[in-house]
């Protein structure tokens, strides 16, 4: 009906523009006057409510995460710079769903949890708080740097485990066939698109932000 072959990275809503398109096309130069198609069952306000749901919930997920880190850290730098590993993971998460040609929606992000991707962030940016502090008022640049090196180093291994561990928890989900294959794998890309970048960002970002800042 599209003239062009499927080649499994259609998404529902370019589908939908090119059917519309196609259809006026019949209406106006091919169906007789007084024959027309029109639409019984239309799907893209179901598609823009659901990525309207879906945004939305992620930002204000987004903020709730930066506010509840500004309390409990009591420092507006060290909450920034955990905050900033958020829209880092997002990215992550979205080239993720690229390769694997999954879009967007609320099957694909509704598993988006910021607890568990800012907490490799928080427990680097912690641990680096906590040995500067140790080191007192009388430091200069050189033992900072080594400082946060330390202290990225000592829970570095700790870090990389417990989102390994949060990623193998999910095989399970990535054997699963048909339907089920379906509803369920695009959230386990998700989480696992998340948490690698998480990871990579919290061993490499967050100790030079914790250098500059």
């Amino acid at each position: 009906a599209l003239g062009r072959p499927y080649l499994g990275m259609h998404y529902p809503s370019d589908v939908l523009v090119d059917v519309k398109q196609r259809i006026d096309r019949l209406n106006s130069s091919v169906l007789p006057k007084d024959v027309r198609i029109v639409p019984f069952y239309d799907r893209s306000w179901l598609i823009s409510t659901t990525l309207t749901t879906v945004f939305h919930n992620l930002l204000e997920g987004g903020l709730l995460v930066t506010l509840v880190l500004f309390v409990f850290l009591r420092s507006g730098r060290a909450a920034a710079i955990v905050a900033a590993v958020i829209p880092l993971a997002l990215l992550a998460t979205f080239i993720g769903l690229r390769l694997r040609g999954i879009p967007a929606n609320l099957l694909s992000l509704g598993a988006m949890d910021f607890g568990i991707i800012v907490d490799g962030a928080v427990i680097v940016v912690e641990n680096v708080f906590r040995t500067l502090a140790n080191q007192g008022t009388a430091r200069d640049r050189d033992s900072v740097r080594q400082a946060i090196l330390d202290a990225t180093a000592q829970v570095g291994r700790p870090t990389l485990f417990s989102m390994l561990i949060i990623i193998v928890a999910h095989i399970p989900i990535f054997t699963l066939q048909r339907h089920e294959g379906r509803i369920f794998a695009p959230m386990a890309y998700t989480v696992t698109s998340a948490l690698i970048g998480s990871l990579i960002f919290s061993l490499t970002l967050v100790p030079l932000l914790c250098l500059f800042l």
